[in-house]
């Protein structure tokens, strides 16, 4: 999509979630907004994602839990609205502690621990939540639909610095994910590794989180498939399939469903996580009257926090 017309009030540089949402907030304060992009949208870090709804490497917990509340309201709402591609989905997480830290209990309608006589396998604690679910490539389908209904121009274009945006627009917010650390000289930002299946022909009823290993193990399932996973390798940044990684993905799945045998992997997919000990949204202090705004630094929580980040973003440009 070409702009036209009006020059943007803001360039937003990014086009996963976070770049998305982002516009779509500040479209919804008022602006002219344009997404500067180097990647097919569709085909970002946020199109690898099991994209359920659960705070995980994002800190620091006081933000993340309120963006989060934010963002849990909104999926919900779009789970009720026809072609999003959101659903709230049954999720059951266990632990090997029997008195886990649920800090982002708050933000979540519908959880209840289970019973004894419900708790699936040797586990010391379970809980069960409703929790939205983002189908992603749907999802992002939905959200570029979207930006086109708002008149949110997407241009591809690759940047070296912030002074090219800024020659087109004098706020410039920076969605750029792992790419901030280029841009921002950002040497806390890493890649934390994610690799997941897509496996085909072998529905579950809800959702599942194990808790009890340093490896994430998940299982989300989709409205034609499952996400299965995965991997949080710090400081990896492979995008090569690792082949011993999805047959331990696919082996520690089937263990918990083993309905799943039924099924074949129709794809592995690799996808690098953005994190840093905190997530960076904040103002950048300028001299020359040109506005730099952060957001970045998501880690595995980009789908979690996404609208609340997004409404901070377009309040703190209003204000």
């Amino acid at each position: 999509m070409v702009a036209s017309g009006s020059p943007p009030q803001v360039v937003v540089v990014g086009c996963g979630v976070i770049g998305m949402t982002t516009a779509l907030a500040l479209r919804s304060a008022g602006l002219r907004v344009e997404i500067w992009t180097r990647d097919d949208p569709l085909r970002t870090t946020s199109s690898v994602a099991g994209a359920i709804w659960y705070p995980f490497l994002a800190e620091p917990r006081q933000r993340v839990r309120r963006w989060s509340a934010v963002t849990f309201a909104r999926l919900q709402a779009l789970a009720a609205q026809d072609g999003t591609g959101v659903a709230m989905c049954e999720v059951v997480e266990v632990f090997d502690d029997p008195a886990p830290d649920l800090w982002w209990r708050d933000a979540v309608p519908e959880l209840r621990w289970l019973g004894p006589d419900e708790m699936p396998g040797r586990h010391a604690a379970a809980v069960c939540a409703t929790v939205p679910v983002c189908d992603a490539p749907r999802h992002l389908a939905w959200l570029l639909a979207e930006l086109r209904r708002r008149d949110v121009p997407v241009v591809r274009r690759a940047i070296t610095s912030f002074d090219q945006p800024h020659r087109r627009a004098a706020t410039v917010v920076n969605c750029a994910g792992l790419g901030a650390r280029e841009l921002c000289t950002d040497r806390e930002l890493r890649a934390v590794r994610g690799q997941v299946l897509r496996v085909e022909g072998a529905p579950v009823a809800r959702a599942w989180i194990d808790d009890t290993t340093a490896r994430p193990r998940y299982v989300i399932p989709r409205a034609a498939d499952v996400v299965v996973g995965g991997t949080a390798q710090d400081g990896d940044e492979r995008l090569a399939v690792d082949d011993a990684d999805s047959e331990r993905i696919l082996r520690d799945a089937v263990a918990a469903f083993p309905e799943l045998a039924r099924g074949h992997v129709r794809e592995a997919r690799v996808g690098l996580r953005p994190y840093r000990s905190t997530v960076r949204l904040e103002e950048e202090r300028r001299t020359d009257g040109r506005r730099l705004l952060h957001n970045y630094g998501h880690g595995g929580s980009g789908y979690t926090v996404a609208w609340g980040c997004a409404e901070e973003v377009a309040a703190l440009v209003r204000g």
